[in-house]
């Protein structure tokens, strides 16, 4: 199951900020079209996640996983070879009716196998898993494209993914865990979950926080780096790479945090603050310095706050003890429809200094004001999930005011 994890992390990770400027030259697109490549995927992962999760509380996870690996199969072959734009956007389609499917299994099945105690630790070892596609997709990937071209890359890591699948399947057969499990929460209890306010502080600070850190892994980290401080690809991907490689640590981070430490909100309240010192500093880069290593401290920190999944995950289950696959899709649901926003809005400001952008064989190169009105748009966001996060409330207080008394 992480197998496949890592391939959905792999491609909204990597398409299109690795190969952004190569599929904007190969099929002449503007940055804003180049970006809806990642935010089809994105927007149609966040808005499956309110379907996905109530689907698994009530029918089981398995047969769901397996469908989503074979649609994510068919999704990245059809990508690798497309020639129009119509059919590469339905190829990104059905990548993300593919992908919905797969951080939510795994949200599941750990907490069926491990239990609340270590659910927070373990999630963090299968998301340092599953985040290793997306630490493929930075450099590994962009040295294979270099190579062998995005086509070729892509088609070949697609059979990959079909081997992968049909491992899964056959080992679910053989378990015989593809039978349809008995209904385990109510409707009832699934409309309670998404009418529950406490949730709506931790999804609002997460949400924004989550959409700063991907707007830069994986839409336009890379190319703002090529655009602006004028590096190889190949550095500009080792930036990226070392992000991404980042976040895999930070995710066993917070996973351990989160069991140690009790007043989760304070986390929170700190990954905001994080957001807006990054989206600072870079601001400040981008407008009087553009130093590399500028950006690989924002990258950094940014990656920081892009592995605190484990830490809003648990703070969610415990917020809706009886609904976990559909609240924590409602989280990541949300999550993921942000980011898509984000990316669109980016290519939109982007678009706006076209009249500015240096065209050569190669790429389309993007002013520093571009960038900048990006950063700008990231810290104002930034600050507004800092407000919300002071409105969480600590769940586990009201557990330990009415647990028994101890015999």
């Amino acid at each position: 199951m992480n197998g496949f994890y890592f391939f959905s992390y792999f491609h909204r990770v990597g398409i299109p900020g690795t190969i952004f400027n190569q599929l904007q030259i190969d099929y002449n697109l503007t940055a804003n079209q180049v970006a809806t490549l990642g935010t089809i995927v994105l927007s149609i992962y966040g808005i499956l996640q309110f379907f996905i999760g109530p689907a698994m509380d009530f029918f089981g996870t398995n047969r769901i996983f397996i469908a989503g690996g074979f649609l994510l199969c068919v999704g990245s072959l059809l990508f690798s070879m497309s020639h129009s734009i119509g059919l590469l956007y339905f190829s990104r389609v059905l990548v993300g009716l593919g992908a919905s499917v797969a951080y939510l299994g795994i949200v599941k099945k750990t907490d069926e196998l491990f239990g609340p105690d270590f659910f927070p630790v373990m999630l963090g070892i299968a998301l340092f898993l599953g985040y290793s596609g997306g630490l493929f997709a930075t450099l590994p990937f962009e040295r294979l494209v270099a190579v062998f071209g995005w086509r070729n890359t892509i088609f070949w890591t697609s059979a990959i993914l079909l081997i992968v699948v049909f491992i899964m399947f056959f080992t679910f057969v053989k378990q015989k865990q593809l039978e349809r499990k008995k209904n385990s929460v109510s409707l009832g209890d699934i409309r309670a979950t998404f009418f529950n306010k406490k949730s709506y502080p931790v999804i609002v600070s997460a949400s924004i926080y989550f959409s700063v850190y991907f707007l830069f892994q994986g839409i336009v980290g890379k190319k703002l780096l090529q655009d602006t401080c004028g590096v190889s690809s190949k550095i500009a991907a080792s930036f990226t790479f070392v992000m991404m490689a980042a976040a895999m640590f930070f995710v066993l981070f917070w996973g351990t945090l989160t069991k140690i430490i009790r007043v989760r909100k304070r986390l929170v309240i700190s990954n905001c603050l994080i957001s807006i010192f990054s989206c600072t500093l870079m601001l400040v880069n981008l407008l009087f310095f553009k130093e590399p290593m500028a950006f690989f401290l924002s990258f950094f920190l940014f990656a920081l706050v892009g592995g605190s999944g484990p830490l809003t995950t648990t703070l969610m289950k415990e917020i809706n003890p009886t609904t976990i696959g559909t609240s924590i899709g409602f989280i990541n649901g949300i999550c993921y429809i942000c980011v898509a926003i984000f990316g669109n809005i980016t290519g939109f400001i982007m678009d706006r200094f076209s009249s500015k952008a240096i065209i050569t064989p190669d790429a389309v190169v993007y002013p520093a004001g571009a960038y900048v009105g990006v950063a700008v748009f990231c810290l104002v966001f930034s600050l507004v999930a800092l407000l919300a996060s002071t409105k969480i409330e600590e769940e586990y207080k009201s557990v330990e005011l009415n647990a028994p008394a101890p015999s």
